[in-house]
């Protein structure tokens, strides 16, 4: 079960890792989310798409932040607080700004055995339509070359959609894709994921919560 639940972690990371493949807007027909756990003003839905030729899980967060749209975007282009509510993060820091609407960063994991240290490098893109906020982060693997005895991580992407409620008060929806075969039964591992990928965003309304 210990082995479980460090897996358990670095899939948690999915919560800003890149991917290989561009995060898909339309879902099959036939994919429906469905509710897996939840906890005060935060849902967990699951849902399984087609992306090119691949089968997706989808992980999607839905919250509801008492801050203002710029608060959080605010947090998540701040890179340097990152492990404050993700875990295993060891370093984190932007490699690459372009403007305030692109910028990549490279991150640095270090999940304790038998996981060991793993990285990625991923690409945010901010856009606006209208009130709202949009976030993508895609991979930039060539940026930085892959280092020795450190797994590069590349089958993950991310979105995070920002919507004003009213003055001080957001709707959060954070979506993450993977396309990474499980390593052990899903019956085995979903319910330590779903656990995980809560409580990270719990850390991150606790957070924002308190710096807004």
């Amino acid at each position: 079960m210990k082995k479980h639940i460090v897996w358990a972690i670095l899939l948690s990371f999915s919560m800003l890792l890149p991917a290989s493949v561009a995060f898909a807007v339309e879902a099959d027909d036939d994919a429906e989310w469905v509710l897996v756990t939840e906890d005060t003003d935060i849902k967990v839905f699951e849902r399984w798409i087609s992306v090119e030729k691949n089968r997706a899980r989808e992980r999607s967060g839905k919250m509801v932040l008492k801050c203002k749209p710029e608060e959080l975007l605010a947090v998540i282009a701040d890179v340097t607080k990152t492990g404050i509510w993700m875990s295993n993060v060891e370093e984190c820091r932007v490699v690459r700004r372009v403007s305030n609407e692109e910028w990549y960063v490279y991150t640095l994991m270090d999940a304790p055995w038998p996981i060991g240290k793993q990285d990625f490098v991923s690409k945010y893109t901010v856009t606006r339509k209208g009130d709202r906020i949009f976030v993508n982060i895609d991979q930039q693997t060539d940026l930085i070359p892959k280092k020795k005895d450190i797994e590069r991580l590349d089958t993950f992407s991310a979105r995070w959609e920002i919507t004003p409620v009213s003055e001080n008060t957001i709707n959060v929806n954070f979506t993450t894709q993977s396309t990474q075969p499980a390593k052990y039964p899903q019956w085995a591992q979903d319910p330590i994921v779903r656990k995980t990928f809560l409580n990270n965003m719990k850390k991150l309304r606790r957070h924002v919560q308190k710096t807004a």
